[in-house]
């Protein structure tokens, strides 16, 4: 393979090294835009039905502790890649246009970050242990400070690559990395190695990830460091490295505050509830969420058609996230112990709490992408900063009551800073606070009729196995109905927009030249 930091394949004078559209018509261009689409589906879905798969594999094989511990570990570990990414991957994505020293000098101060984070992973594994209140967390924090590095290296390329509508190697990557650590995570898991299978599960994703990306992508760094291209990267990405480090400090701040307070067995069951609807929420989200900045990035200039995509997007979700998961916390005290065991029963009443955050989380998926696409990531910022704060707040003071206490926690705050969210994006994007609660209400509604019928014919099926069969055939169900009522149409309609985007941002691009 070749090495990462030597030598490059295209020089400044290929158009498409340097952000600019290459020779193709409007429709190919389109085209390129809507297949795109096809192998982001590929990539979300495939990478959460693969994790999925391992995390039910694994909750039979591991004790919830060895999810807490790791948990614990993970929380260093995100704020970390927050640091070392600095925003650049989402500035390179939505910069118009790109020379040869964007990338290269966000490339370099990606991995020079990394470094310094490693070394200090390494040297105050022990402080940060004891802060955790764990010091078996110190051989886990070293061990992960590979995944740090390895994700840096992947950043830019990977940055690159989105820009271009490059999803298909993006897919492919992530695939291979995934099944990679999680065929390995099982692997060491019935080899009786356990918390151990969990930490070589996110090693192996990150290495096979990068070799993997390294091997399709076209681009190397140069040597070359410019401080100019650094200040105009950090424009943007300043504000969205405040934005994602306060989003990661607020959304890693109820598994802190469980960890530490009440122990790593309690925040491996919270863990395994918040993994499950996660993964919901990007399983009907990330599709369209993957390619959403740079569409709406392309549409910076429309504000009429941004904004329609994002009502057809919100849309989509609604209709899809609201139902399933009205569903999922309903049918939650058969299907949790049934699919991964009684001994998680403990997570049921944290999963059906949290059901309610997945769904708002779902709709809400697109909010930052608008603003920091628009131009407005300083509002972006703000609207996460005082989200945070809120969050904190709430998860301290009901950490003294228990788990449920803080699951309650984390779903009011994304409630009670809601009518924020509509007034930024408001302000921001001309985003009409009736239109976008108009998408809800077709969702909503069948969805508390759901809640009655299901209620009535559920709680009256005792086997397991009749049990999960009724709750497949409900889903499918409700998703083939809603979808009846209008879905197609909308998706179709955020298909033209998205393949619009694109042809006409190169359409401008020709007449600028």
């Amino acid at each position: 393979m070749t090495n990462p930091i030597q030598g490059f394949s295209r020089g400044d004078d290929d158009p498409s090294a340097c952000g600019r559209p290459t020779p193709m018509s409007v429709r190919s261009f389109r085209s390129r835009a809507v297949s795109s689409i096809g192998w982001v589906a590929a990539d979300k879905w495939g990478n959460r039905f693969i994790a999925l798969g391992v995390l039910i594999v694994l909750g039979r094989l591991l004790d919830a502790e060895d999810f807490g511990l790791v948990a614990l570990t993970v929380i260093i570990v995100s704020i970390g890649a927050i640091i070392v990414d600095a925003g650049f991957s989402k500035a390179l994505v939505q910069k118009d246009q790109l020379e040869e020293s964007d990338r290269s000098t966000a490339f370099w101060f990606t991995v020079a970050t990394s470094c310094l984070l490693v070394v200090g992973m390494i040297v105050f594994a022990g402080p940060i242990a004891h802060f955790l209140g764990d010091q078996r967390l110190v051989p886990i924090l070293r061990w992960l400070s590979i995944a740090v590095i390895a994700n840096a290296i992947s950043s830019v390329p990977a940055a690159l690559l989105e820009r271009e509508f490059g999803f298909r190697k993006l897919a492919i990557r992530r695939l291979l990395g995934t099944a990679v650590g999680g065929i390995s995570a099982i692997v060491a898991a019935l080899a009786g190695l356990g918390v151990w299978s969990l930490v070589i599960q996110t090693i192996f994703t990150s290495v096979v990830s990068l070799l993997s990306l390294w091997t399709t992508s076209p681009w190397r760094p140069h040597f070359v460091f410019s401080s100019a291209r650094f200040r105009l990267l950090w424009g943007v990405g300043g504000s969205v490295l405040g934005i994602e480090l306060i989003g990661v400090v607020a959304s890693q701040a109820d598994r802190l505050v469980i960890g530490t307070v009440l122990g790593a067995e309690v925040l491996g069951y919270y863990f395994l509830a918040m993994r499950v609807v996660s993964i919901l929420v990007e399983l009907f989200s990330s599709v369209f969420s993957g390619i959403s900045l740079t569409a709406f990035s392309r549409l910076q200039k429309q504000p009429d058609r941004l904004v329609s995509l994002f009502y057809r997007l919100v849309e989509i979700s609604s209709n899809v996230a609201i139902p399933v998961f009205t569903l999922a916390a309903l049918t939650a005290p058969v299907m949790i112990p049934l699919v991964f065991g009684h001994e998680w029963n403990a997570a049921v009443v944290t999963f059906q709490i949290l059901c309610i955050l997945g769904a708002l989380n779902a709709i809400g998926y697109f909010d930052r992408s608008v603003l920091i696409a628009s131009g407005n990531s300083s509002l972006a910022f703000l609207l996460t900063f005082g989200q945070g704060i809120l969050g904190v707040a709430l998860i301290v003071f009901s950490s003294q009551y228990g788990v449920v206490a803080v699951a309650i926690a984390v779903v009011a705050r994304q409630y009670l800073f809601w009518p924020v969210r509509l007034l930024i994006l408001r302000v921001a994007v001309n985003i009409r606070p009736v239109h976008y609660l108009v998408r809800w209400l077709r969702p909503f509604l069948f969805s508390a009729l759901s809640v009655v019928i299901i209620a009535a014919m559920f709680w009256r099926t005792t086997d397991p196995i009749d049990a999960a069969a009724f709750y497949v055939g409900a889903c499918v169900v409700v998703v083939v109905t809603v979808s009846g009522l209008g879905t197609r149409e909308v998706l179709r309609g955020a298909l033209n927009e998205l393949g619009g985007s694109v042809g006409t941002s190169f359409s401008q691009s020709r007449m600028d030249t």
